[in-house]
């Protein structure tokens, strides 16, 4: 095993066609959990991502080789520093004030360091970080999900009648001793006709399923329309 990995160190057109195809395969395994929450960038961004990394990186190790001068890193840094720019187009910030996006730029700024992991023939540490990318992905955003599906503070939008909707929200906070961290009213046009806009941040006092919330401030019928913000 030891042997294979060390060959695959080397410099050589094995080499270099297995690192490729593992960069472009990783790459597509991470992206395709991107893609199955619906995120723009799925398993062809990815997999491009980490297949253009590794490329840089092996780029860079042929032109040294080749010419016996310049840095093994250079176009590897330019990858690390430009991907941010591909990163920040999936960041997007939703008329509720929800910012989308963050998760799939991290990952796709972890996935070009992957490929030029493997790019410069560190295959073992390159399946360790894919296997810990793989982890945080799966593992930890179930738990994230649980965690926050019983945080201690909820963030809302809601959507009332603008006569009586605002003393409905006291109301409902009152009656389940919850506190007001914060209250704003949006300028924003609501989406159900010509309603009041407001967003709402509550501590609850412990933790509670916001599912459950959420379904209770639905019942109040001056409550068009409420969405918790995460």
């Amino acid at each position: 095993m030891m042997r294979v990995l060390t060959y695959i160190e080397e410099f050589n057109t094995f080499s270099i066609c297995l690192r490729l195809a593992i960069a472009t395969l990783f790459g597509g395994c991470i992206g395709l959990e991107r893609g199955a929450h619906g995120q723009p960038a799925g398993i062809r961004t990815f997999s491009l991502v980490s297949l253009g990394a590794c490329l840089s990186m092996i780029t860079d190790e042929y032109l040294v080789l080749a010419y016996q001068s310049g840095d093994p890193a250079r176009l590897a840094a330019q990858v690390i520093s430009g991907i941010g720019f591909l990163g920040v187009g999936t960041i997007i910030v939703t008329r509720r004030n929800y910012v989308k996006g963050l998760t799939t730029a991290a990952s796709l700024w972890a996935t070009a360091c992957l490929g030029i992991s493997i790019g410069s023939g560190y295959i073992i540490g390159s399946v360790m970080a894919f296997l810990m990318i793989v982890f945080v992905m799966t593992v930890l955003t179930v738990i994230s999900h649980l965690v926050d599906d019983y945080a201690k503070e909820i963030n809302l939008y809601i959507e009332v009648d603008k006569d009586c909707g605002i003393d409905a929200i006291y109301q409902f906070i009152k009656n389940n001793h919850f506190r007001v961290v914060m209250i704003d009213k949006q300028k924003k046009q609501a989406l159900q006709g010509k309603d009041g806009v407001y967003t709402v941040k509550l501590n609850l006092g412990k933790r509670q399923n916001h599912a459950l919330i959420l379904e209770q401030l639905y019942d109040v019928p001056s409550i068009h329309y409420v969405e918790e913000i995460r």
